[in-house]
Parts: structure tokens; C-alpha cells; sequence
């Protein structure tokens, strides 16, 4: 897995246009890789901090949805992705607890249309590492599919998606419930 590099400065144009070689604008479908590009990349280099250009105002975190719902539903050959049944999604959910990580995959797998999988322990002992106060890491597979929860030392919070070759986040846990509407899943 690697994540995605792109100018930090958004959406450009590509391609040769028929007017004499003038840019054409950029699709839509490129468009929405490249702010998903942007923003790995900006978080990447600042952290939370950085991304927050991105995430300023309820348009700018709709964009943020719009793209990645754009970027999962169509092809992207040259990120070696084709959606379709058989299109692996790998999801990683970093939050500070099992509760919160069980929520944003709940959100997450709804709005991109993928079975929900209740995550299971990983590590030995784990049963334990569900219900453990702390950070904890959560991989979704959406062949199977599969999930698994493990305690996270780390500081980072969010949702890594990986779409064929490109990675791209830590993209918001609550992107698709900002105002946590939907009630809560069942306990992990």
C-alpha cells in the first residue's frame, strides 16, 4: 500500500483538449482523486492541522464526500481500480476507542455500500481488546469480508481507504455521520 502523492493545491486540469492542444478540464472522477490526493497528502505532511483546509465548512467536508463517493464508484485504471463486486476495499480505522472505531465502520461500509463485518479481536486475549479503554486499530476487508481490532498507541484518528494501489487518509471518522445521528452499533 502507498498513499496517494499529488500537488497539495487541489483538482488540476489533464489531457489534451481538441482545441489545439489547450488543457481540457479535468473530469469529475479526477477531480475527486485528486482532492482525495491533496488531502493524504496535506494531512500526511501537517497532520490534522494541515487537512483542516479541507474540512473548514460543511461545503468543503460535503466535497470531501462527494470525492470519495465519486472515487470508489468509478474506475480508475491507472490506480489500478475497478469497482464491481469482486473490488477489494480495504478500510483502517484509527480512533480512540472501540466504540468510536465500530461506529465510523458502520458509517463507512453503509455509505459505500459494502457488508458490514463486526470486528473481531486479533491479538490473544483480545475479546478483551474491545472492550479496553484506549486507542484502537480496526481493518476492514470487504472480501469475506473481514475485520479485526487491535489496541493503537499511536496519535493518529481517521479512516484510511485504499481503493486498488492508492491509499488515501486519514480521511474523518465521522465523514458520512458528522452529527452522529445514526444511533450507536452494538457493542464491538
Amino acid at each position: 500500500m502507498h498513499k496517494a502523492r499529488s500537488s497539495p493545491d487541489g483538482p488540476s486540469t489533464s489531457g489534451v483538449g481538441s482545441g489545439g492542444g489547450a488543457p481540457a478540464a479535468a473530469t469529475a472522477r479526477e477531480q475527486a482523486w485528486a482532492l482525495l490526493s491533496a488531502f493524504t497528502v496535506a494531512e500526511a505532511r501537517g497532520g490534522a492541522a494541515a487537512a483542516q483546509r479541507f474540512l473548514g465548512s460543511a461545503a468543503d467536508r460535503a466535497r470531501l464526500r462527494e470525492a470519495v463517493l465519486l472515487a470508489y464508484s468509478q474506475p480508475a485504471p491507472d490506480a489500478g481500480w475497478a469497482p464491481g463486486p469482486s473490488a477489494e476495499v480495504l478500510l483502517g480505522i484509527v480512533a480512540s476507542d472501540a466504540r468510536l472505531a465500530a461506529r465510523a465502520l458502520r458509517d463507512w461500509t453503509g455509505a459505500l455500500g459494502l457488508a458490514f463485518a463486526p470486528p473481531r479481536a486479533r491479538v490473544e486475549g483480545g475479546e478483551a481488546a474491545a472492550a479496553a479503554a484506549g486507542g484502537v486499530y480496526l481493518k476492514y476487508d470487504s472480501k469475506g469480508p473481514s475485520c479485526y481490532l487491535s489496541p493503537y498507541q499511536g496519535r493518529d484518528r481517521g479512516v484510511l481507504l485504499q481503493l486498488g494501489a492508492q491509499q488515501f487518509g486519514h480521511l474523518p471518522l465521522g465523514l458520512f455521520d458528522e452529527g452522529q445521528a445514526n444511533p450507536p452499533p452494538p457493542g464491538p
